[in-house]
């Protein structure tokens, strides 16, 4: 594990009235670094400060061999830690593909996970993942997000927003080397999807649906002009709530 993750701040001043800052959960085999664009346009949509949660592919490797619970382990500090730099008592929680299965067991329940029960619930206000494969077969590969299912089923908090974004770039039908790669997820691969997680698997059950045509998982399926969810900040603002945006003041200029 990195010490700390990147912080990224908003150009503007923040927002007096911002939920909280922001905590982002990067995808399987993902650096860090690798969202400094997404992070940087979500700090001067919000106009709140960003925290990347400090996990690389040697702990998604690790978490394979031992389990996942020292990753959700670093959700929970990364979250304490911004906290603690601000002056709110919630955050905002972003999971991108992998990493939202990773902020459900944070944000927890009444059991434990990986040998800690974690509370984050209490601390979250929003919960917004990115591409995530919530409903997966009874399989052996996918056995941590079978787990997190029956431990902490939909969306299981009243108190927490949760907002499950996919996007319709495919469709299974068009291309079977894209309706294998849904069938990791659901049984007939024949739906649309983001290239790599069919819409079925993206949804979870009682949260916020929000399908944005277009949008690939990421940069390698779309091509060169092709976007995911963290091409520029039109794309973003496609999903980002409208309650967590900054209020930019019109200010005057004085006249000559």
């Amino acid at each position: 594990m990195q010490p700390n993750g990147p912080v990224y701040t908003p150009r503007m001043a923040r927002n007096a009235e911002a939920p909280g800052p922001i905590v982002f959960v990067g995808g399987h085999m993902s650096w860090p670094m690798g969202y400094r664009r997404l992070t940087r346009i979500l700090a001067d949509v919000s106009g709140s400060e960003v925290h990347v949660v400090p996990i690389t592919p040697f702990d998604w490797v690790l978490g394979e061999l031992r389990g996942y619970g020292q990753l959700v382990f670093e959700v929970a500090s990364t979250v304490d830690s911004a906290l603690l730099e601000s002056d709110s008592k919630k955050a905002v929680l972003v999971g991108y593909s992998a990493g939202g299965v990773l902020a459900r067991a944070y944000i927890g329940g009444g059991s434990p996970y990986g040998g800690r029960r974690y509370s984050g619930h209490r601390r979250i206000s929003h919960l917004i993942t990115l591409g995530t494969a919530h409903n997966v077969p009874n399989e052996r590969t996918l056995a941590p997000i079978t787990e997190i299912n029956k431990l902490f089923p939909g969306a299981l908090h009243p108190s927490i927003r949760y907002l499950c974004v996919a996007g319709d770039a495919v469709d299974g039908a068009s291309s079977g080397r894209i309706r294998r790669r849904y069938e990791r997820f659901v049984g007939d691969g024949r739906v649309g999807g983001d290239g790599k997680v069919p819409l079925p698997s993206a949804l979870l059950p009682g949260a916020e649906s929000l399908v944005l045509d277009g949008v690939y998982h990421d940069r390698l399926f779309g091509g060169a002009g092709g976007r995911w969810y963290g091409s520029d900040r039109e794309t973003v603002e496609r999903w980002w709530p409208e309650e967590l945006r900054v209020r930019e003041r019109l200010v005057e200029k004085p006249r000559a």
